[in-house]
């Protein structure tokens, strides 16, 4: 059994002459999440591997090419053993369309049996059948687990939430994550609206986490890394949770236009026009 904990410390670009440029923390038998090196890219994105018996969903595929095909040529690998099993479809699927989200796709075009969803919101829409966006949601079964699919506009236009009923973690990409929050101006309503309506559905399930697809944030209180910081020195951990986003929910009201850099103890709203 796994203790389904986090590290203490993920890769952090301290010293990037002895780090990983990809390191895996395996969180349970079903669920990996790698982290992309800040020494390979100043995003250090997280990806996400979540495994059904027949489908392996990944979310995500890094902001530059670091190594992560062969990372999760190896973890599938290794679980088709563990589970005594031959071959699984890969899902690869994004939190949004931003490039450092999305940089690494172009690895896994001619990996079998994988399936890759376009970044655009037609694609996204067209994969998932959401046919009045973005109002809905979409249950993806992995075969035998469950994952609900949600859309969250406002960062970016095609972002997207997911539930996995499993280990009973909310995964927000890149609209709530301990570093900084953006959005432009203009899609602020529709940030918010998202926000109101993850909060409302969280409500209905049991949220053990919320993961995010970065860390910004460093350990004391408010204070988040220069931007394209090199090292991420005393990082924050990963993991959020409800209440962070009860906290951002309950402050939207007060919110006007045009909206002003709000800062919380971990995290940070960052408009950028």
């Amino acid at each position: 059994m796994f203790p389904k904990t986090f590290p203490k410390v993920w890769i952090n670009g301290v010293n990037c002459a002895t780090e990983a440029k990809g390191q895996v923390h395996q969180y349970d038998e079903n669920l990996f999440i790698i982290r992309q090196s800040v020494c390979t890219n100043f995003e250090a994105p997280f990806i996400y591997l979540l495994f059904g018996k027949n489908k392996v969903l990944m979310q995500d595929s890094g902001a530059s090419d670091f190594g992560q095909r062969q990372i999760v040529d190896n973890v599938i690998k290794q679980w088709l053993i563990d589970n005594e099993l031959n071959t699984i479809e890969l899902i690869v699927s994004h939190s949004h369309g931003h490039g450092d989200h999305v940089a690494g796709d172009s690895l896994f075009i001619d990996k079998p049996n994988t399936q890759i969803i376009g970044k655009d919101l037609d694609s996204v829409k067209r994969f998932f059948g959401f046919n009045h966006w973005p109002d809905g949601m979409y249950q993806l079964d992995l075969g035998g687990r469950r994952i609900d699919i949600l859309p969250l506009p406002g960062h970016q236009d095609a972002h997207l939430a997911l539930y996995d009923y499993e280990t009973q973690i909310l995964f927000t990409g890149d609209s709530l994550y301990p570093g900084r929050i953006y959005f432009k101006q203009e899609n602020f309503e529709a940030f918010s609206q998202s926000m109101k309506k993850l909060y409302k559905y969280a409500q209905t399930k049991t949220v053990k986490h919320i993961l995010g697809t970065h860390i910004e944030m460093t350990q004391q209180p408010g204070v988040d890394y220069p931007f394209t910081a090199k090292a991420h020195k005393n990082e924050r951990k990963l993991e959020l949770t409800i209440q962070h986003l009860e906290q951002l929910v309950n402050w939207l009201p007060n919110a006007k236009l045009p909206v002003k850099k709000q800062v919380f103890d971990d995290f940070i709203l960052y408009p950028t026009n």
